[in-house]
């Protein structure tokens, strides 16, 4: 199973057409399971051999985009309630933002797999520049499916660095595959909000402007359940692994084939 996270940079100056986008996807990545952040559908809707789920409208407030979970040779079964004995809705703070879906393969369910764009802003909506407040809210409020499920994936753009990736990631159990296999590649040179050194490892997802100084940036994420981690085959990610990402977007994909089992 290769499940992947791509921010499209559909919300401000796109630069390429979304079906462009979703067909190099598919040659390029070639996912079971894509997390699209800042993404849209295709005006003439989900392309071929692909499945979705997304909020219609987007975000709103004439931001048209949001997180959508897309697949090949899955389907996907939205979570709308949570809880073991006492079901009750799932609710989440930024509806589009965050997406979390049954992952079904040959009519079984496989798992789960939740998508989050990191909102820019606190719960009360004052703007932060980042998603330090949003993120550990989400992941509060996707707690109980990531406690239901054996193989969760939770993947996207949080808008952090490493250093400020939420302690409740810990508390659920959930494994940053990047770090995780850190030792398969040489360290990230200048690394924003790292203090790994030689231990690194991480990937240049987000360009932060057009200039030769521009920040170097991991803030796309895949964070895999800790049984599910134990079944990593191959992480690969960033702008080395996908050196035309910055003339699609201001954002390179993260992708990670797990074992078959």
């Amino acid at each position: 199973m290769r499940f992947a996270t791509w921010n499209l940079k559909q919300a401000i100056a796109p630069k390429k057409p979304i079906a462009d986008l979703w067909r190099h996807t598919a040659t390029e990545i070639d996912p079971h399971v894509m997390v699209f952040t800042e993404a849209k559908v295709p005006k003439e809707g989900v392309p071929s051999g692909w499945t979705a789920q997304w909020k219609e409208g987007g975000i709103g407030h004439r931001r048209r985009w949001g997180t959508i979970l897309a697949g090949r040779g899955v389907e996907f079964r939205p979570i709308t309630h949570v809880g073991s004995w006492r079901r009750r809705p799932f609710k989440n703070s930024w509806p589009a933002a965050l997406e979390a879906a049954e992952v079904i393969v040959a009519g079984r369910s496989w798992g789960a797999v939740i998508g989050i764009y990191g909102m820019l802003v606190d719960a009360q909506g004052e703007r932060t520049g980042s998603g330090r407040a949003s993120v550990p809210l989400m992941l509060e409020e996707v707690a109980p499916i990531v406690r239901a499920h054996r193989n969760v994936v939770v993947a996207g753009d949080f808008n952090i660095w490493p250093n400020d990736k939420p302690r409740i990631l810990d508390r659920l159990g959930l494994v940053d595959v990047v770090e995780a296999t850190a030792d398969q590649r040489p360290p990230l040179d200048g690394c924003c909000g790292c203090t790994l050194g030689s231990r690194c490892g991480h990937m240049w997802t987000h360009r932060n402007g057009n200039s030769p100084n521009a920040a170097v940036q991991q803030i796309d994420f895949v964070f895999a359940s800790t049984p599910l981690a134990r079944q990593i085959r191959d992480v690969r990610g960033g702008v080395r692994d996908f050196p035309q990402s910055w003339e699609l977007s201001d954002h390179a994909p993260v992708v990670v084939d797990f074992e078959d089992r």
